[in-house]
């Protein structure tokens, strides 16, 4: 077993010693997947660590003599600036020799200066050129992350749908291209499943696999919060890793992270001994001093649409007792605010799924819909002074 120490980082990504775990996904995402032509959609809500995961695939792709790109779509919002990023990280590593780029920016009226990308063009037909790159490289592995929120933004531009449908056209054509030796990774901390769900675009990804990247297996968890590198000096024993196991319930590295960070705190500089006290005193505290971490939760709702994120409220509030709710009764209260009760149950099953597929709720044996995280259940109770 590997003994080394692993530096907490929460909310950032994790490469190298830092990584830990996930070897079964890795299995099913590489070997299973990748190595027999299949693309992959990393399909997990958010901060269970796809992007992080996504870098270690890549590694692990590079390690076996193939081509990689990394496509990081956050803040990217226009066709020209996908465009443009995509020819940039196209050049950087190596993919096509300069010449090569100088023809196809010269295509769309650009320029290359200093070695620096130029475009002024809004044709789309840039991609064709592009695509041809892809299809003429050798076994290649490229990341597109943040896909989501660069489709949201796409959307929310005029004829925003039709641009969405040719964007996602293109790729599909780039992925069943035949002969094709390049394979692609999808992830994003929007759902992506979600969005084609809405948007009733599924059809352009049904060729792409869903890999899930769950949470930490008790065994994995266990071993995770020993190697994480604390300052106090005491260790935790199987004690304490176990009710810090079961208070958080979600065995998630970024949840598990931040309660151990703000326990390591208090045994450092607060003179605390290790004990369930101080582990409960750390939680309320990480409640009070990093709300920030669960505020992309709920700004996330307000991409359900209306009525769909008053509704999910909704919902939320009902499901945030320890017990939760049962669909029966969230349906009671759907059709008092819905009077169609066919509707009322449509609404109810879309956004249930929604919530689940976004990391929110999950669906006890019991038919009891509760909170995924007991940690982000007690955040709404306090945030929304749920009694």
């Amino acid at each position: 077993m590997d003994t080394e120490k692993i530096d907490i980082k929460t909310g950032c990504i994790v490469e190298g010693k830092d990584f830990f775990g996930r070897k079964k996904e890795l299995r099913e995402a590489w070997d299973d997947r990748l190595l027999k032509g299949v693309s992959v959609l990393l399909s997990s809500p958010r901060r269970v660590g796809k992007s992080s995961f996504a870098r270690r695939v890549l590694q692990v792709a590079k390690e076996n003599g193939w081509a990689t790109l990394h496509l990081d779509l956050q803040g990217t919002s226009t066709e020209n600036q996908f465009v443009e990023h995509f020819l940039g990280q196209l050049q950087k590593e190596g993919w096509m020799e300069k010449s090569t780029l100088k023809n196809l920016v010269a295509k769309v009226a650009g320029s290359i200066e200093s070695d620096k990308l130029k475009l002024n063009t809004d044709r789309w037909y840039t991609l064709d050129s592009i695509k041809r790159v892809i299809d003429g490289s050798d076994h290649g592995l490229i990341v597109v992350d943040e896909l989501g929120c660069y489709l949201e933004c796409l959307l929310r531009e005029e004829d925003g749908e039709a641009k969405v449908e040719t964007f996602l056209t293109w790729l599909r054509r780039c992925r069943l291209e035949p002969g094709t030796k390049v394979r692609w990774i999808f992830c994003s901390s929007i759902g992506i499943e979600n969005f084609l769900s809405m948007n009733k675009l599924s059809k352009h990804f049904n060729d792409v696999a869903s890999v899930r990247i769950a949470e930490f297996s008790e065994e994995e968890a266990k071993e995770f919060i020993s190697r994480l590198n604390v300052h106090a000096k005491e260790a935790f024993t199987s004690e304490h890793i176990r009710y810090i196991l079961d208070k958080l319930g979600w065995h998630l590295p970024f949840f598990i992270q931040l309660l151990v960070y703000e326990i390591d705190n208090l045994m450092k500089h607060g003179g605390h001994q290790l004990s369930r006290k101080t582990i409960d005193e750390a939680y309320d505290r990480l409640l009070d001093a990093t709300q920030h971490h669960f505020y992309p939760w709920e700004e996330r709702l307000k991409d359900y649409g209306t009525p769909g994120e008053e509704n999910a409220h909704v919902i939320l509030k009902a499901c945030a007792c320890p017990k939760g709710e049962s669909k029966d009764n969230l349906l009671a209260i759907f059709s008092k605010r819905m009077p169609d009760i066919d509707k009322a149950e449509e609404e109810l099953a879309g956004l249930l799924v929604k919530l689940e597929r976004d990391g929110y709720l999950v669906m006890k044996k019991n038919g009891r819909c509760v909170f995924r995280s007991p940690l982000l259940r007690d955040f709404w109770r306090k945030a929304k002074r749920i009694g």
